[in-house]
């Protein structure tokens, strides 16, 4: 099913020392190294330090030339995995199953449109690098990553309810001064939300909001 952007595929990258997860998503498989590009600029930029290594699997969208030489070029070690042997990935696979199970429930527990599925697959993510982990001496993934503790006190139900304030200059004397939409996800400014609205399909980042709780 294709997602609110059209998107049909994501593609998963997992940091193997913390295992903080970055999702992206695609309308085609043949979009997997653009995205990895993309990730690789936004990862080192962020921890100042250089991607050593990628292992993947043998799906055609990593084994074209064009990968290949980019990761020679870029110095990447490519460790492929034998074929029809996912436990080689094991991490891989395991938050691939997790990410997918959560959004499921998360759309079927507050009822959402299924379209929306990205949206759900992201905000999953997103609270699973925020969450405390028992392995890591209850840490969140993005702790050990960043080596500071992320603010949570924003997170709220995905799927619940909110009125979004119009801007004051919208307003007319007795017509509505709020939008009613879905809380959908987050992004990387706490506090700022993805709310879709339904009759519209779009979805709109909003920071000042009254959540029907």
């Amino acid at each position: 099913m294709a997602s609110t952007a059209k998107q049909i595929y994501y593609v998963i990258f997992i940091d193997d020392y913390s295992h903080k997860c970055w999702i992206y998503f695609m309308q085609k498989k043949d979009q997997t190294l653009s995205k990895f590009c993309e990730f690789k600029a936004l990862v080192e930029k962020e921890s100042r330090k250089k991607i050593k290594a990628l292992r993947s699997d043998n799906g055609g969208e990593y084994v074209s030339q064009e990968f290949k030489d980019f990761c020679a070029a870029e110095g990447i070690k490519w460790e492929l995995m034998a074929p029809h042997s996912p436990q080689q990935n094991g991490v891989a696979e395991r938050k691939n199953s997790m990410i997918v199970g959560a959004a499921r429930v998360m759309l079927h527990d507050q009822g959402p449109p299924l379209h929306l599925w990205a949206e759900a697959c992201n905000t999953t993510v997103y609270l699973q690098n925020r969450s405390l982990h028992r392995i890591l001496g209850m840490k969140t993934l993005e702790e050990d990553f960043f080596g500071k503790r992320q603010d949570v006190g924003h997170f709220r139900i995905f799927g619940s309810l909110v009125y979004c304030h119009m801007k004051k200059d919208a307003w007319k004397k007795f017509e509505l001064i709020a939008e009613l939409g879905i809380l959908v996800g987050y992004t990387d400014t706490p506090h700022n939300y993805q709310v879709h609205f339904p009759t519209s399909r779009r979805i709109v980042v909003h920071r000042d909001l009254n959540f029907d709780e």
